[in-house]
């Protein structure tokens, strides 16, 4: 015999879920993020909630394809679970929810918690305005959609992921980050006034840069540390041009071949947060449009400062070692990028110290401001 549906909740009992739904996206985003909730904050209350529910989205479909105990049937039921339940608002989180503790999926951290509280985090989205959902909604799709192409293609080849050169790495990135870059500014876009026309195209033209930068920079920096838990997302093309097989590359023969294919890697990143930069400067210096260029500000400037970081080579490929800026440096970018934020001038100064050069003197030192 059927169940009877649930009995519709009160008007009080929907707000207080409502507002135990929010608490619960709040809770978890410092966990899986701190630098990206102290960000957050900057930006307009009517973006909080969207760009905190976006990242979480993201997180939640990262944490399928990131998984490594997971069989393959298993993950593409997962995707397909997630899809739906993104697809369609109606649909129930339960049997997705379910199905990420039988798969035990990240049992020891947040983003397990955030897949097995799924529900909550897919009722705070459906809680947004449907610009906001339109807004998001195709680009996380997107994502999945990507990340499930390249986990099919690790599970064809019965091995870890391998990228084959630059082109494929950027792919990958795209997928991972570029899609990050489109969401944000689309969500950007309905909240900044005073964008012009000109500075909307130039906004949405270098969105997947500012995302494509910042992956990179984790990927170059994380070397190391992904290495020892069996995967590496360095070209296997760079790899053979130097000789060297990308699991030999922490090896001390074999460091001035890996770091030659860092810089390469390097390289690109550069590029790719050059446009990032531009990408910041285009946002109008108005109230919202600062608190877009600080938002998107602190994670540039993180960026850049790492990748000088992973340059100077004192910790990068080196095994239980992770190239990274301060503590110290941290808050004092976070305050430097606040006064930064509303003029040209100043955030072309904050980057470049975050990089390490002063036009006027050369390299300097941590100190940003």
């Amino acid at each position: 015999m059927a169940s009877a549906p649930a009995a519709p909740l009160d008007a009080r009992a929907v707000a207080a879920r409502a507002a135990a739904d929010r608490a619960f996206c709040v809770a978890l985003l410092p966990r899986v993020s701190r630098t990206f909730a102290l960000s957050i904050e900057a930006l307009p209350e009517t973006l909080r909630d969207a760009v905190r529910v976006s990242y979480l989205l993201c997180r939640a479909v990262d944490t399928i394809e990131d998984e490594p105990r997971l069989a393959p049937a298993v993950r593409v039921a997962l995707f397909d679970a997630f899809d739906a339940l993104l697809a369609d608002d109606a649909a129930d989180p339960a049997a997705f929810e379910q199905a990420c503790a039988g798969a035990n999926l990240a049992a020891a951290g947040p983003d397990g918690e955030l897949c097995r509280g799924a529900g909550a985090l897919f009722r705070a989205f459906r809680a947004l305005p449907a610009a906001q959902r339109d807004a998001v909604r195709p680009h996380v799709q997107e994502m999945s959609r990507g990340m499930r192409a390249y986990c099919a293609r690790a599970d064809a080849a019965g091995a870890e992921l391998r990228l084959t050169d630059l082109p494929d790495l950027e792919r990958y990135c795209y997928y991972v980050a570029g899609t990050v870059g489109n969401l944000l500014t689309a969500l950007f876009e309905e909240t900044v006034p005073g964008l012009t026309p000109a500075a909307r195209a130039g906004a949405r033209e270098r969105a997947v840069s500012f995302g494509l930068g910042l992956q990179l920079v984790n990927i170059v920096k994380d070397v190391a540390e992904d290495l020892a838990r069996g995967v590496c997302f360095l070209p296997e093309s760079l790899a053979a041009a130097h000789g060297v097989a990308l699991e030999q590359i922490l090896e001390p023969e074999a460091r001035a071949a890996g770091l030659a294919i860092v810089r390469a890697v390097s390289e690109r990143a550069h590029a790719h947060l050059d446009r990032a930069r531009e990408y910041v400067a285009l946002w109008p210096a108005g109230p919202e449009g600062t608190a877009v260029r600080l938002f998107c500000a602190v994670p540039l400037g993180l960026a850049l400062a790492t990748l000088r970081e992973v340059e100077r080579g004192k910790d990068t490929l080196r095994a239980g070692a992770t190239p990274k800026v301060s503590r110290p440096f941290v808050a004092r970018l976070l305050i430097s990028a606040r006064m930064a934020a509303g003029s040209d001038q100043k955030l072309a100064r904050l980057f470049a110290r975050c990089e390490g050069v002063r036009p006027e003197t050369g390299p300097v030192s941590d100190a940003v401001a």
